[in-house]
Parts: structure tokens; C-alpha cells; sequence
């Protein structure tokens, strides 16, 4: 026995109602949009807590800056604490993840070079995206700190993050290349310096070339973590940065992972 199709269905809509068609390119579309969408609304609060600080920023202003109402800003997000939550967890993801996929290119280094080279990941991430930076920098908190009151998912990342630096030092180390010390200590001393450097450069205006602010910190962790005759290598003779022939080797080995 045929079952007869309503003359005014057209075979576009047969197909979606039968699971063919455009289904499954429009859910596609659909969280495609959504992503869009989410992002959005991450960029204009990432600003908003960026200029004002978490305690000043306001649900009602984000949602204006947004286009979008208060009550489906509130749909998305209870308030304001999960909203400022959820963004540095996104963002801490995406510079994570960021992070690792240049790890997994790079397999194992060989060199400091490399090392210097997997730094620009992280350093990058953080200055292409100046309104989350500024947000670090605005709440006073050491970023190892627990101070910071982070979340589990946010203890996570660092953990994971921690453990890629805790692995880097002991390879440098095992290689006579890197000054034998406590990898916590350092890693948190690298995040301090790191800071400050980030700090300076919000200051005065984020006016400074982005290589130039990578290279500093490069230069940083040499001076901190290298054998003096491995630093001596690497910087310039004023130590102030790296020597043109340390930079010209990291450019050779910079190949995107694909």
C-alpha cells in the first residue's frame, strides 16, 4: 500500500522531513551561526571587562554593546561571574590548544632555538588578543596564583600548561643546555617576567611591534634558564635580546603545523 504525499509538499521538503536533503547541511549552518554568535558576544564582554574591570562591568551594557537583550544575554549566561568565567576558560582553551598542536608538530626539540620558537605560540595568542590580556592584567592576580580563585577546569589548563614547561626545562637540562633548578620555581618565575612584560607593554599604549615584545621575553628566558655559555650563544653582547644569528635560525625552523 503507497502512501500518498500532500500535493503541495515539494520533494525539498520531503527530503528534509524524511532525514534527506538539507538537514544536515542546516544543522551545520545552524552551529556554524551559534559559534559565530557565541564568539560575539565573547569579544564585546571581553572588552567591556577589559576597559572596566570585573566589578564595574554591567550585564546590561555587554548585552547593549552586543546588539542583543538583557534577558537573552541571560539566557546564555546567569550573570555576570559565570559569563567573566566562561570567557577566560574559552579563551584559556584556545591558547591551549594553540599551545599543544605546536607541540605535537614540533614532536620532541632539539634545540634551544625550538624552544624559543614554541614560546611564540602562547606570547602570540596573548597579544592578538589584547582585551583578554588586559583582563589578566586588571584583576592583580599573579597568574599561578590561587589568589585567582580559578575554577577546576582552569586549575586543569594550567596544570597542563605547567607540565609542557616543567617538560621543556628538564629536557635543556638533561642536555646540559639549561641551568639545573626547581621547574616550578622557574616556571612561575617565567610567568611573573612574562607579566611584566605584558604589563609594560599595555601601558605604554600596546605602541611596541609585537616581535619586539616576544622578543624581549625570549631573551628573558634565556638569561633566566640558560648556561651562561649557552646565553652567551643566543643573546647579543649587550644581552639585552637575542643576537641576529639566534633570530635568523628560529625563522628557519618556523613552519606552520598543518
Amino acid at each position: 500500500m503507497s502512501i500518498r504525499r500532500p500535493e503541495t509538499a515539494t520533494r525539498a521538503q520531503a527530503g528534509v522531513r524524511l532525514g534527506r536533503g538539507r538537514r544536515p547541511q542546516s544543522r551545520k549552518l545552524r552551529d556554524a551561526k551559534d559559534a559565530l554568535y557565541r564568539e560575539h558576544i565573547m569579544e564585546v564582554a571581553e572588552q567591556i571587562f577589559a576597559e572596566t574591570g570585573f566589578a564595574d562591568a554591567r550585564m546590561q551594557d555587554i548585552a547593549a554593546a552586543a546588539g542583543i537583550s538583557l534577558a537573552t544575554l541571560y539566557q546564555s549566561h546567569p550573570g555576570k561571574q559565570e559569563l567573566h568565567r566562561a570567557l577566560l576558560i574559552a579563551r584559556d582553551r584556545q591558547m591551549l590548544e594553540q599551545v599543544e598542536a605546536r607541540w605535537r608538530h614540533a614532536a620532541v626539540p632539539d634545540s634551544v632555538e625550538q624552544v624559543l620558537l614554541l614560546m611564540e605560540t602562547h606570547l602570540r595568542f596573548l597579544l592578538d588578543h589584547p582585551h583578554y590580556l588586559r583582563m589578566q592584567l586588571k584583576e592583580g592576580y599573579a597568574w599561578y596564583h590561587r589568589a585567582a580563585q580559578p575554577t577546576a577546569a582552569e586549575r586543569d589548563m594550567w596544570e597542563r600548561g605547567l607540565k609542557n614547561i616543567e617538560a621543556v626545562l628538564a629536557w635543556g637540562v638533561a642536555r646540559k643546555l639549561f641551568a639545573t633548578g626547581n621547574p616550578v620555581d622557574q616556571a612561575r618565575m617565567m610567568m611573573a617576567m612574562q607579566q611584566t612584560r605584558f604589563a609594560n607593554w599595555v601601558m605604554d599604549g600596546m605602541r611596541a611591534p609585537q616581535a619586539e615584545v616576544i622578543g624581549h621575553i625570549q631573551a628573558d628566558f634565556v638569561r633566566l634558564c640558560c648556561r651562561p655559555a649557552i646565553a652567551a650563544r643566543l643573546l647579543a653582547d649587550d644581552g639585552a635580546g637575542l643576537n641576529a644569528k639566534t633570530q635568523a635560525r628560529i625563522r628557519a625552523l618556523d613552519v606552520t603545523p598543518g
